[in-house]
């Protein structure tokens, strides 16, 4: 390694006369902007230009590269620095454009600009030559082609048009050879690296610092770095370049990176460890795999992302897809794109049974969310989902792919954070819900009135309205029958709000039901309206009933999703229980989960034991039809995962009860026995 102070323009670029310098395909676009880095640049050269003594410099930063030879030329990698070097041969286009002699033009091209050796048509008559993904602007405007790029948005053509004519009021004001004095003080401190050092460890040491890259762009780099020019071009040409088409910024690649990485391996990396943990994925990878092939699956995964995310649904399952797209967020990527390499790669699944299993994740989205379930809040616990979807599906085949995932996802989870919400559940808390509030309102206001719509009605132009205004009075007050902070819940409930135009909207303000009514006559084309028009009177009862209705069509829209097989239980697993008349059977799994099958009976006299604390769970496992009530007795409808082996027994039997004491296996022995899993009891917990 050799590392020395030079002045950018006046020796560490003319010394490289005959050389090229590089900025190799992985490194990121040009980012300096006027505002956050020219202004100050001039600012900083009009101090230079001003020095009476000549003698001060302004310090840029450093340019790390590696010079290697590529068919007898000399070619400088750069692997840091680029925005710099970059920024001072465009400021040497500026010159040679507003250079008013032919002599001064030359100058300008000769020493910092163009190999003049070189034959015009060879690659190695530019000084520069950027192959990052902008690098076509630089050339327009190395090639004096500037008015076919002049339109273009790039950080290239700004920053040469404001370098322009920055310059040239310098230049008018003070002189040509003082401005170009000024710049040739601008200095860098140069780092070349030879063949014994890690240029990608040193690119990383380097940005640790300063202007953060995101973890794509270091894993561009990590991919393409240490390889020749044409190595690099045509990975980023076959590969790279796909990528940047489908994420317009680093930030949304990085999510993907994050999202893929868990989709392999079944669990999310920190944000701040994802490109340690892309290495690591590469090095393993590169043991089992050629590179192409990690880079065509790379390639195949954000193709995925992009129909799941970006593309518009059309086709027989565009309503599915836009419910997905609709609430938003991408936790359950991972899971969702390792599903579509089994549909579209490796033929496991059908695309009919594909889109039943975004239906169904959209179903658990849609409820957990208007339950006021943070789905993010347990969004970790996807990807850990994959590994046993998979396990089940081929030891018990692919055609139960669906129900495995309800089973996995649903059943498994009834009595954890990640329940799916029960009918009542989601009657209670709607009732009360801020939904005015809820990202997801409007969309779904759109849902119920196109529910069963063989004309669907265009509602984009329409905006929420709340039929018993947000401003109180008198009218309203009366109406309502309460006030203050009870009045405010009220109004921002589901069944206070429509959908009309913004127009309406303003007009309604907070006027009486009856003028509120002629206002929306010009949206009685959408049914809720339509219902409302015909309506009487506007009160804390019809809001109420009003709700009810609604929250019954989303419920009808995404019902509550039961699995019909229980794909934990093995055969030496199957556990009984048949205690005083009371019958039931279920499983017990590896990790000693209970799951109580259909048909299972429960003590009619249950509630009546003295030390029974379960009335009110089996109260509501009937209300959520998990339970029945024959009027002789209770019996389980579905299968059912109570919190532990204790709390299944004490369910069915009423009372408190040792489930290790109570259920037996195929062969007739007490589980604590014979399926207990002693060493993680060994403290003696009974569950």
């Amino acid at each position: 390694m050799e590392a020395n102070p030079k002045k950018l323009l006046d020796e560490f670029i003319p010394e490289a006369m005959g050389k090229q310098f590089v900025i190799p395909v992985y490194q990121r676009k040009y980012t300096w902007t006027v505002k956050k880095q020219l202004v100050q640049f001039i600012s900083d050269l009009v101090e230079l230009i001003n020095d009476q003594n000549l003698d001060k410099q302004h310090f840029l930063g450093t340019i790390v590269y590696l010079e290697k030879i590529i068919d007898y030329k000399t070619e400088r990698l750069i692997v840091d620095g680029q925005q710099r070097l970059v920024t001072m041969f465009l400021i040497a286009h500026a010159m040679k454009a507003i250079a008013d002699t032919e002599f001064k033009k030359y100058e300008i091209e000769s020493t910092y600009l163009f190999n003049k050796a070189e034959s015009p048509e060879s690659r190695y008559y530019q000084r520069l030559f950027p192959a990052v993904a902008d690098g076509n602007d630089y050339r327009a405007i190395s090639q004096g082609k500037f008015e076919e790029v002049k339109q273009n948005k790039s950080n290239i053509v700004k920053n040469f048009v404001y370098l322009t004519n920055e310059l040239k009021k310098l230049v008018d004001e003070y002189s040509f050879e003082r401005v170009l004095f000024g710049l040739k003080r601008f200095s860098i401190v140069y780092i070349k690296l030879d063949d014994r050092d890690d240029a990608q460890q040193i690119f990383e040491s380097i940005n640790s610092t300063g202007e953060r890259l995101t973890a794509s762009d270091l894993i561009r780099n990590f991919v393409m770095m240490n390889k020749s020019n044409k190595e690099q071009t045509r990975i980023y040409d076959n590969y790279w370049r796909k990528l940047e088409g489908i994420f317009d910024n680093s930030k949304s690649m990085e999510d993907f990176f994050r999202s893929y990485l868990a989709a392999i391996d079944g669990k999310y990396s920190e944000k701040s460890y994802l490109y340690q943990a892309f290495k690591n994925y590469w090095a393993k990878e590169m043991k089992v795999s050629p590179e192409n092939n990690i880079l065509e699956k790379l390639v195949r995964y954000a193709t995925y992302y992009q129909h799941l995310y970006f593309e518009k649904p059309v086709g027989q399952y565009a309503m599915i897809l836009d419910d997905f797209q609709q609430m938003g967020g991408t936790i359950l990527s991972p899971i969702v794109m390792e599903f579509s390499e089994w549909f579209k790669e490796e033929h496991k699944i059908s695309e009919k049974q594909f889109y039943n299993t975004l239906k169904i994740l959209n179903t658990y989205q849609i409820r957990r969310t208007f339950n006021g379930d943070e789905v993010g809040k347990v969004s970790k616990a996807f990807p850990t989902y994959l590994k046993p979807i998979k396990k089940y599906a081929e030891t018990y085949g692919y055609q139960y792919f669906e129900d495995i995932l309800k089973f996995c996802l649903i059943t498994r989870n009834q009595s954890r954070n990640m329940a799916l919400p029960t009918d009542k559940s989601l009657r209670a808390n709607m009732e009360i819900q801020n939904a005015y509030a809820m990202r997801q309102t409007r969309w779904l206001l759109a849902k119920i009135e196109n529910h069963e719509n063989y004309a669907p009605v265009d509602l984009n132009s329409l905006s929420i309205e709340h039929i018993m205004p947000q401003t109180i009075n008198d009218y309203w007050k009366k109406k309502a029958g309460v006030d203050g902070e009870d009045y405010t819940d009220l109004v921002n409930t589901l069944g206070n709000l429509t959908l009309v135009s913004k127009v309406d909207n303003s007009k309604a303000g907070n006027k009486n039901f009856q003028t509120k009514k002629k206002i929306f006559e010009d949206t009685l084309h959408i049914q809720m309206n339509k219902d409302l028009y015909r309506m009487e009177e506007w009160n804390n009862k019809t809001i109420s009933e009003r709700g009810n209705r609604m929250v019954s069509d989303l419920i009808e829209m995404y019902p509550y999703l039961y699995s019909e097989g229980d794909y934990e239980q093995e055969k030496d697993h199957k556990v009984y229980l048949d205690i005083n008349g009371v019958k039931a059977e279920g499983s017990l799994s590896k990790n000693e989960t209970l799951t109580i099958f259909a048909g299972s009976q429960i003590n009619p006299k249950a509630s009546e034991v003295s030390s029974d604390k379960l009335d009110n769970l089996r109260k509501k496992l009937i209300d959520d039809g998990i339970i029945a009530d024959s009027g002789s007795g209770m019996y389980f409808v579905h299968d059912y995962v109570p919190s532990s082996v204790s709390n299944g027994a004490e369910l069915v039997l009423g009372g408190s009860r040792n489930g290790w004491q109570c259920w037996k296996d195929s062969a007739g022995m007490l589980i604590n026995d014979s399926l207990r899993n002693k060493s993680l009891n060994q403290k003696g917990n009974e569950d």
